[in-house]
C-alpha cells in the first residue's frame, strides 16, 4: 500500500446504480439511517450515467476518512474475473489489494428492469421511477454493503467473512 492509503472498489454489472448508491452510502453522500429521496438519488454525480463506453474504466467518486479512494467500475458479467486482475495487478505493483465490494446481490428486479430501460433502451421515463423503487426496497441490503466496505481491516490483507459481498466472498 503506497502511501498509507487503499482503494475500495464497489462493482456491478452497469455501473450506474448499486455501486453508485453503496459509494455514496460510505462516503456519506448518501443517509445512512433512511432510503433517499428522489433528488439526493439525482444529485449522485454518476447515478443513472455510465454509458457503454465507459464499462470497465474505474471511476473516483470521492475519498473516505481513512484516506481511501472509492471507486464504482461497470464490469458487466465479469465480476470474478474483474477482481482476481485488479488483485494481480495490485500484487504484481507491490500494493495492497483493494478491498472489491461486489454490490449484485443487493440487485433486485426493479433495479434489473429500470436500469435496463433506462440505461440500454433510452427509456429513463419508464426507468428512473423503477430504480428509485428499487434503490429504496435494496437500501438496507446497499448500506450493509457500504459498512464492509467501510470498514477498516485491523490486519492488512484480511479475508473479510464468507457471504459478505467483499473481496468475491
Amino acid at each position: 500500500m503506497v502511501g498509507g492509503r487503499g482503494l475500495v472498489v464497489y462493482h456491478c454489472y452497469g455501473g450506474a446504480h448499486s455501486s453508485v448508491v453503496a459509494a455514496a452510502i460510505h462516503l456519506g453522500l448518501l443517509p445512512s439511517d433512511r432510503p433517499p429521496l428522489v433528488p439526493e438519488l439525482d444529485r449522485l454525480r454518476l447515478f443513472d450515467f455510465q454509458p457503454r463506453s465507459a464499462h470497465g474504466h474505474l471511476w473516483l467518486l470521492g475519498r473516505d476518512a481513512q484516506g481511501r479512494g472509492v471507486y464504482v467500475l461497470a464490469r458487466r458479467g465479469c465480476g470474478r474475473v474483474v477482481e482476481r486482475a485488479l488483485r494481480d495487478l495490485a500484487q504484481a505493483l507491490g500494493h495492497q489489494p483493494p478491498r472489491l465490494v461486489d454490490t449484485m446481490p443487493a440487485v433486485n428486479w426493479a433495479l434489473r428492469v429500470g436500469g435496463f430501460a433506462s440505461r440500454t433502451l433510452g427509456l429513463w421515463r419508464l426507468g428512473r421511477p423503477l430504480l428509485t423503487w428499487g434503490v429504496r426496497r435494496a437500501y438496507p441490503r446497499l448500506r450493509h454493503l457500504a459498512g464492509v466496505g467501510c470498514a477498516v481491516d485491523p490486519q492488512a490483507g484480511a479475508e473479510p467473512p464468507p457471504g459478505s459481498g467483499v473481496n468475491g466472498q
